[in-house]
């Protein structure tokens, strides 16, 4: 980020939020910078050949997933288009099709040019702007493969994209015993991704992804790039002009609500590749360089989330946090009986010197963002304010649907309102857990409210 855009973002920080609240920000993004050491390393000519030759044998054995990638065009400059047709064309995975749908006021004579030189290629130019959701409906109408990816027009893909989650299908495809793709219960898949420096050629702030979180979910757009999904499932949700800045939180928030709001788990239905499959490119206009230039964008991701929460009837208000496109459900009084797939809701644990002490773990027993100071928001994409699904929540602060109460009470030896004086902290830790445990063995989820807070 150039220092231009860091001032900006940091005034308009303080405009929103405050002179302390800014400076707890500015001290915490300076940390995150300096352990900032990432690098993008590409996979080496001999893997990429060897993922070729594995395509072509199951191109041989006439087995393959087909794959379409839309992409939206709107006077796209040459260079971004060519790189970002060229990172299609560079796929191990050969089975797919580029779906381009231009609304630019004149036809862009290097996509007509690519699309004439490989059949894979589907250029259709639109005859009106009508909009980002729109426009890309245009082209999922044109989409023939068996699962859509949805692409920017100024960003790239790793080569072996599809490949990989080419992978993630088969495996799933291989464990439920089917043969038609079209049958595979896999209805969304996201990779991991990082941000490119379209100044200095630089890699930057990987975004390593968690498994499916459906709260996380709904505190922000983590998914983002890359997305696949099943084709019958986007044909028919579609994207929404009325959520235009946010029209892709708003089909991922809707994909996975079907698959997770109606139902306890969602199981087999949503995977994440841990690889970074997607690079975000950042330049002068970029919502990823500058997130301020498109406030319109945030606001639409609260309508969706708002939307979202009306739509299932969990009598919550969507609203936004300090951080631009970071948003919280603030729920009525009996949450339990809005949120069926929910059994139970911790907090977090502040000592005396302001830092996190106890509240959400992790499955291996460690204290998710131990000894952080209370004024700090965690990192680049700020997890340790948000809601999300947690393994287990401290038993000193949480709320519990009324039908685990005997449960809270055999694993504890308390009563739901009494103390833990006495106890050591990994006495609390080990209870913890084995709550978190119970909770789950009866189908039900546990998420992690920041905004409960228990001073010790």
């Amino acid at each position: 980020m150039s220092i231009k855009n860091a001032v900006s973002k940091t005034i308009a920080y303080a405009k929103r939020n405050g002179v302390r609240a800014a400076f707890f920000a500015a001290i915490e993004r300076v940390s995150d910078n300096r352990k900032d050491n990432y690098t993008f390393t590409p996979l080496s000519e001999a893997v990429l050949a060897e993922q070729r030759k594995e395509y072509k044998m199951l191109a041989q054995a006439g087995d393959l997933v087909r794959f379409s990638i839309v992409v939206p065009l709107y006077n796209t400059p040459e260079k971004y288009l060519k790189d970002m047709i060229d990172s299609v064309i560079a796929q191990t995975y050969g089975n797919w099709e580029l779906v381009l749908a231009d609304a630019s006021e004149r036809p862009l004579d290097v996509a007509k040019e690519y699309a004439a030189s490989d059949p894979r290629i589907r250029y259709y130019h639109l005859d009106s702007n009508a909009g980002i959701s729109e426009n890309t409906n245009r082209g999922l109408e044109k989409a023939t493969g068996d699962y859509i990816g949805l692409l920017d027009h100024d960003d790239t893909l790793t080569p072996d994209a599809l490949y990989e989650v080419d992978r993630v299908i088969r495996k799933s495809m291989k464990t439920n015993k089917l043969v038609k793709f079209s049958s595979c219960p896999l209805r969304l898949i996201y990779s991991d991704e990082d941000k490119y420096d379209d100044h200095s050629g630089r890699y930057y702030e990987h975004h390593e992804k968690p498994a499916f979180n459906m709260d996380y979910l709904m505190s922000n757009n983590y998914i983002c790039h890359f997305t696949v999904m099943r084709a019958d499932i986007i044909k028919r949700l579609k994207l929404r002009k009325d959520f235009d800045g946010a029209q892709d939180y708003d089909l991922f928030l809707r994909a996975c609500a079907e698959a997770t709001l109606n139902m306890p788990l969602a199981a087999g239905q949503i995977a994440h590749v841990n690889k970074v499959l997607y690079h975000w490119r950042c330049h002068d206009a970029s919502t990823a360089a500058n997130p301020g230039s498109k406030d319109y964008a945030y606001d639409a991701g609260r309508r969706a989330l708002q939307d979202l929460s009306d739509n299932y009837k969990l009598n919550a208000t969507a609203a936004q946090l300090k951080h631009v496109g970071f948003y919280r459900l603030n729920y009525g009084e009996d949450v339990f009986s809005q949120r069926g797939d929910l059994g139970c809701i911790g907090g977090k644990i502040i000592d005396k010197k302001g830092r996190i002490c106890g509240g959400m773990y992790l499955k291996d027993g460690t204290l998710a963002y131990d000894r952080l100071p209370e004024g700090f928001s965690g990192g680049l994409q700020h997890r340790a304010v948000l809601q999300q699904d947690a393994y287990a929540v401290d038993v000193r602060s949480l709320k519990l649907r009324d039908e685990l109460i005997p449960v809270f009470e055999e694993v504890t030896g308390r009563q739901i309102d009494g103390t833990f004086d006495g106890l050591s902290r990994e006495d609390i830790r080990d209870m913890s857990i084995k709550l978190g445990s119970e909770v789950r063995k009866r189908g039900f989820r546990i998420m992690w409210d920041p905004q409960i807070i228990k001073r010790v």
